[in-house]
């Protein structure tokens, strides 16, 4: 896949040489990160808490990547209350979204097992000022 991967985003990037590269995969991928950024890939796309820490992704990939998601679909949203999704969500306004390299959602589609109090506390955190 990588070789693939190399060419599709070489050929994009010739054409437009700033453009980001949003890249989606599910689960714990932290062994072939380094060979993403390689490539081009400039956003990751679900950094899932269930199966990646967010901090040590932050840490060792922050410079390289736009971190996207954060917010845990199997977790957190289902089966926390709304003060732990504000929680949640001010913590990694915090720990992850101090440069800017943050797309704060939750990981993946909102099943109909969420709460919609948990919606309202993820969006009203969301919107507050840090």
């Amino acid at each position: 896949m990588k070789p693939r991967w190399a060419k599709v985003i070489k050929a994009a990037k010739d054409i437009k040489p700033d453009i980001q590269v949003d890249y989606h995969s599910d689960g714990n991928i932290m062994d072939i990160i380094p060979e993403l950024i390689e490539i081009g890939v400039t956003i990751l796309n679900p950094i899932q808490p269930e199966c990646m820490d967010p901090i040590e992704v932050k840490r060792k990939y922050g410079e390289y990547l736009v971190l996207k998601g954060t917010v845990g679909t199997q977790s957190t949203m289902p089966f926390g209350t709304p003060d732990e999704v504000k929680r949640v969500v001010r913590e990694r306004k915090r720990t992850l979204g101090y440069d800017g390299a943050l797309i704060l959602e939750p990981t993946h589609v909102l099943e109909p097992d969420v709460p919609i109090e948990n919606v309202i506390a993820f969006v009203e955190a969301c919107k507050e000022r840090t």
